[in-house]
């Protein structure tokens, strides 16, 4: 391996500058130059800057040395059994227990399997009509759940679903990613304040989500505006609820799978009569919270203040959505007094 400085790398034109250009070694000098340059030690702007190089210049030498890598990883392309094609250029991929996601800068794509088609159904059938019961909360949640602009069976047996985003939005999980494994305590209560909105409507409708997971949601950064004056979505700091649709459930119906991290936080009548309800959603918003604040256990939350560190580290909700809101108000004033916007600085 090129045991390449900091400078090497950030001034390096070509991926052989860095890289031994070697098919059989490449995948480890990646890793181990991934290694080298941990938050920890540098600062979270210059972490995420090296890293960004060093994956620039080894996706510059996959595609020398495996000359269909640029396809294959940078743009996705399926076409429908009605021969109609799609063709996404993609920022990101990855899997989950169901199938790939990929995401560019408009849409998130879903790519479920063949054996998974009732998930799939699932999905189109709870976000293809959604009620509106109380016009407040809608208009808080519009943006919130999917919009579904294609769904078909493609030629390679797989069920694709392609959502559009609202306006431009980050996985949530590329911006723990990008913080260095957490983020501000601040900002974690906007994106929970904004997640009890969203279950105060699954609520309303008599269905429970049950996907809540940092994986399945995207954040936009938003930016302040004085009241009274005009905005756009793009202003607007909203958190997208667009994974995890394959396992919600009405309140009639009986819990088909979950994510591995909502099972954890399964309350014990759900396990017993197989039923979920809107505490599956608060016990997962409670999880995801301390996985934000970068301690999953709640152990060790550093700078929170107690108010909130007790909250997230409650198991016990309220008896409906909109008690729990309350409440959670009432610990968020105790925690950091009147709501202010904080501005998130983020160039990915």
């Amino acid at each position: 391996m090129k045991q390449k400085s900091e400078q090497d790398i950030m001034s390096a034109v070509n991926p052989s500058d860095i890289f031994t250009m070697n098919q059989d070694t490449i995948d480890e000098e990646k890793d181990e130059y991934l290694k080298l340059f941990r938050s920890a030690t540098y600062s979270t702007i210059d972490n995420f800057l090296i890293k960004q190089k060093i994956i620039l210049l080894y996706r510059q030498a996959i595609s020398v040395l495996q000359p269909d890598y640029e396809q294959s990883e940078l743009v996705f392309c399926t076409t429908s059994i009605s021969g109609e094609k799609f063709q996404f250029e993609h920022t990101k991929s990855s899997s989950f227990k169901l199938g790939q996601q990929y995401v560019t800068s408009e849409n998130v794509i879903f790519a479920l399997d063949e054996k998974y088609k009732s998930y799939y159904e699932n999905y189109i059938n709870k976000t293809k009509m959604y009620s509106k019961p109380d016009k407040h909360i809608w208009q808080n949640v519009v943006h919130m759940v999917p919009n579904v602009i294609n769904h078909f069976k493609n030629l390679d047996g797989q069920f694709i679903i392609i959502l559009k985003k609202p306006c431009a939005m980050y996985s949530l999980r590329d911006l723990m990613d990008y913080f260095g494994g957490k983020l501000e305590p601040l900002h974690v209560a906007s994106i929970l304040t904004r997640l009890y909105y969203f279950a105060c409507y699954m609520d309303l409708v008599d269905m429970a989500h049950n996907g809540i997971t940092v994986n399945n949601l995207y954040f936009s950064l938003g930016k302040f505006v004085e009241a009274g004056k005009s905005h756009t979505l793009n202003d607007m700091r909203i958190v997208g609820v667009f994974g995890g649709w394959f396992f919600t459930t009405y309140s009639d119906e009986k819990i088909n799978g979950l994510p591995s991290e909502v099972y954890e936080v399964l309350p014990a009548d759900s396990k017993i009569t197989g039923f979920s309800s809107y505490k599956v959603d608060a016990c997962s918003i409670k999880r995801v919270a301390r996985e934000l604040l970068g301690d999953i256990t709640g152990n060790n939350l550093g700078n929170v203040p107690d108010p909130f560190c007790d909250w997230v580290n409650n198991s016990k909700v309220a008896e409906n959505a909109y008690a729990e809101f309350c409440n959670w108000r009432d610990v968020r004033k105790k925690s950091f007094g009147t709501d202010r916007f904080i501005s998130m600085d983020v160039s990915i």
